[in-house]
């Protein structure tokens, strides 16, 4: 069964290329047997000028079925198609012949038909073949208009809802095949007769009595103009489509009843009408098969004709449903995450200062009278600091002075112990503030993220109106008269979009694959996100039809190179400084730096813990300021800790080519640019250090070959002057520029060692280059360039 299976999932993978070839193969067999007015046969050359303009892959079964069915007139016939199809072929190359496609076919046929003629009747053919002559080719440039309108391109036939007047060139089309299959019968049914009551019952019942009756009365003149002696007829196909379209509102059985009484009727009326018995049959046959036909398929032709007009489609409802609740989904992750930060960030600091308030007094421990007071059985110390402890959050102070008195009575170093009591009580209530605090901030983003939710609710609930961006792009598209078909938008982040946009295959040969995209599509892409872009690859595609699939990202004009060097102080075997760099999107680098207090293992605990917050906040999509405040907040909650770290957080922003930096107690950035040495510094203090705290960005743009230097304070020796130091730092960049980032940074370290003995402290050098992406692709731009244009490209 597997070669079985292969076999059928290979035709329906290639089954628009399989219909297609069908249509041209039988079609212009059909049409090619088409006769009019007994004299005219002009329907072979416009299906081989729809395959030459529109088609040109299925040219061979076009030329096959349209030679085939000539045969069946003659040999003369066919002859006379050939010389027309390559005089047509001859003609169509000039660009004057390829703007009115209709006009060149029916010159192509007058021109043929007339030689043809001058050679058969010896240079004097008569008037009725003049006139059958000039009846063809204005047929023919009929029949060229109709297959133009009721066939666009593949892509537009396939993705493209179908119109009103292409639904009914399609059926002069297809009336108009049904002439040359006058000879197809099986049994008493007939063929084209079948088909052509069928579609009069579609008609009836997707358009109702209007519709109906202009497609019998198409079929009925056509069929006529084939076949003179048919004309009688018109009436009773006239009255068919009459009938049956009036008993639309019974829907298919009223159809099929109104359509057999009007044969009925005519039956009775006019017994010259070749109304017998295959006439009868053939209706049947027709009817049985339109029963057959799914009431969704029928649904699908009544959308043409009558479109139901919906400010919001089901499946646009659905993708806004789905768009709000991925943005719900995405703030009750960031209220839990705030709450989980603000909440449980400490719980271990909590528990060590639970102890530390749990121990004895430091004034009773260096007593010489310890042991008398809290190792013996009176239990009257104890007791008296429990009772001291509970009544100094009290309103009224008697109770609390009464205890105190007891203690001196008691104690001999009273005034000591008061203190320590009165310091361990004024950092308990502080610590119960803080708290509170921090519980409050829990409860409130908790409750903000219910509101949020019902108010979601509501609004997909209540919601009329909503634009998807693959409908803007595509409006904007189309104002610039770009063909296309199909756009799917896979990422929509600033820095990191990715759009795929499926355009018909190149029409001319001195086109590139990426020839449109690059001169049309990217100008919008850019004016419409304010951001610049690139062809990131171009595809042919075969299936299931042949086109050019596109795929644009954000462009990247920057590289970034980083080397990082870092050495523990004074013999420590563990250093306060931390660093990481990290892509927040391809266009846009994260790059934090933090110093700890002190050598020992809690500095280096202290500056991970800011690295990593921060990499949170930043990855929870917060601003880098935002974010800063929040991280001093979680410091200052460190209680009495005595524990601070600075940080350096950079942003290089590697499309717009700019440096964006927040520091909060941290060292200078320095930048080296050719004989330039900028610096970026700042005057905030590290985090948790002051009750307040305030940040500020720096912003520097950025050319190719620029060095940016971010250091701790280690690097630098506090008893020599800050500028002969960044001189030195300055000469040794300016010397070693050609060494990669780490060689550099290690270089640089070694050299301020050297120069300035700066050997004490925890040191961090981390070194960035940054250079042009010189694309393999250039955009160019045809009409006006806008601001955010010039300032990508200058």
């Amino acid at each position: 069964m597997h070669p079985i299976q292969s076999m059928l999932g290979s035709i329906m993978e290639r089954k628009v290329h399989l219909l297609t070839t069908f249509f041209f193969a039988f079609g212009s067999f059909f049409l090619a047997q088409a006769v009019l007015f007994d004299a005219a046969v002009p329907f072979l050359l416009p299906v081989w000028a729809l395959a030459v303009m529109r088609y040109p892959k299925y040219l061979i079964p076009a030329f096959v079925g349209g030679m085939s069915g000539s045969l069946f007139l003659g040999l003369g016939q066919a002859l006379l198609f050939v010389l027309q199809l390559v005089l047509f072929n001859l003609v169509i190359r000039h660009a004057f012949t390829r703007k009115s496609v209709q006009l060149t076919v029916a010159g192509t046929i007058i021109a043929t038909q007339v030689f043809w003629q001058l050679i058969m009747y010896a240079g004097q053919p008569p008037l009725t073949v003049q006139v059958a002559i000039g009846f063809e080719a204005l047929l023919a440039l009929v029949m060229t208009v109709f297959l133009f309108i009721a066939f666009p391109q593949v892509d537009k036939l396939l993705y493209s809802p179908w119109r009103a007047e292409q639904l009914g060139a399609a059926c002069i089309i297809a009336a108009m095949a049904t002439t040359g299959m006058d000879r197809m019968m099986i049994g008493l049914v007939s063929v084209p007769g079948a088909l052509l009551y069928m579609a009069i019952l579609i008609a009836a019942v997707s358009g109702g009595v209007l519709f109906s009756t202009t497609i019998a009365m198409m079929i009925a003149a056509i069929t006529g103009m084939a076949e003179l002696s048919f004309t009688g007829m018109m009436t009773v196909y006239g009255m068919t489509g009459f009938a049956a379209g009036s008993m639309k509102g019974f829907g298919k059985l009223g159809v099929a009843t109104g359509g057999l009484f009007a044969s009925v009727f005519f039956l009775m009326y006019d017994l010259t009408l070749p109304l017998d018995q295959t006439h009868f049959v053939t209706i049947g046959v027709a009817t049985v098969l339109f029963f057959l036909i799914p009431s969704r398929r029928l649904a699908s032709v009544s959308d043409v004709l009558q479109p139901e007009r919906q400010d919001l489609s089901e499946k646009r409802q659905q993708w806004l449903a789905r768009r709000l609740d991925e943005q719900l989904t995405d703030f009750q992750q960031f209220a839990s995450f705030m709450s989980t930060m603000v909440n449980d960030q400490f719980p271990a600091q909590e528990t060590h200062h639970r102890a530390r308030t749990e121990e004895l007094p430091l004034a009773c421990r260096s007593c010489f009278r310890y042991t008398k007071c809290w190792e013996s059985n009176d239990d009257s110390m104890p007791a008296l600091l429990s009772e001291w402890e509970s009544t100094y959050s009290a309103t009224k102070k008697a109770a609390r002075h009464r205890v105190e008195e007891k203690i001196r009575y008691k104690c001999v170093r009273h005034n000591g112990l008061i203190e320590e009591l009165e310091e361990r009580g004024a950092d308990r209530l502080l610590m119960g503030q803080l708290q509170h605090g921090r519980k409050m901030l829990a409860l409130q983003l908790r409750d903000m993220s219910t509101h949020l939710e019902n108010m979601m609710k509501e609004i997909k609930e209540d919601v009329t109106i909503y634009h998807p961006s693959e409908e803007e792009l595509g409006s904007c598209l189309r104002a610039q008269d770009i063909e296309f078909f199909q756009i799917d938008i896979l990422s929509e982040e600033k820095g990191s979009m990715r759009i795929v946009c499926s355009i018909p295959e190149r029409r001319s040969s001195f086109e590139t694959d990426t020839t449109v995209a690059e001169r049309l599509i990217l100008p919008i892409l850019e004016e419409m996100y304010e951001e610049p872009f690139q062809v990131e690859k171009a595809l042919a595609r075969e299936r299931p039809f042949a086109h050019l699939q596109l795929t644009f990202t954000s462009a990247v004009r920057f590289s970034m190179q980083y080397g990082v060097v870092a050495t523990a102080g004074g013999g420590s075997m563990y250093a306060g400084d931390a660093y990481e760099v990290f892509p927040i999107h391809d266009g846009l680098t994260a790059v934090l730096l933090s110093d700890g207090m002190g050598q020992d293992l809690n500095a280096y605990y202290e500056s991970q813990k800011v690295i990593r917050l921060m990499r949170e906040c930043l990855d929870r999509k917060m601003g880098p300021e935002t974010a800063m405040h929040t991280l001093h907040y979680m410091m200052a909650l460190n209680g009495l800790d005595d524990m601070y770290a600075t940080l350096d957080l950079a942003l290089v922003d590697l499309q717009d080519g700019r440096l964006w930096s927040w520091k909060a107690g941290s060292m200078s950035t320095y930048i080296k640019r050719g004989d330039e040495f900028l610096r970026m510094d700042s005057k905030a203090v590290p985090f948790g250090f002051l009750p307040s705290f305030t940040v500020e960005a720096k912003n520097e743009d950025l050319k190719s070959g620029d060095i940016i230097v971010m250091m701790t304070d280690g690097i630098f020796n506090g008893d020599i002057p800050l500028e002969q130091q960044e001189r030195a730092l300055c000469q040794t960049l300016e010397r070693h520029s050609g060494l990669d980032c780490e060689a550099l940074a290690d270089r640089v370290m070694a050299e301020m060692e050297r120069k300035f003995k700066t050997t004490a402290d925890d040191r961090t050098v981390l070194v960035m280059k940054v250079d042009h992406i010189v694309p393999s692709w250039s955009s160019v731009k045809m009409r006006t360039p806008s601001l955010f244009r010039q300032k990508v490209v200058g």
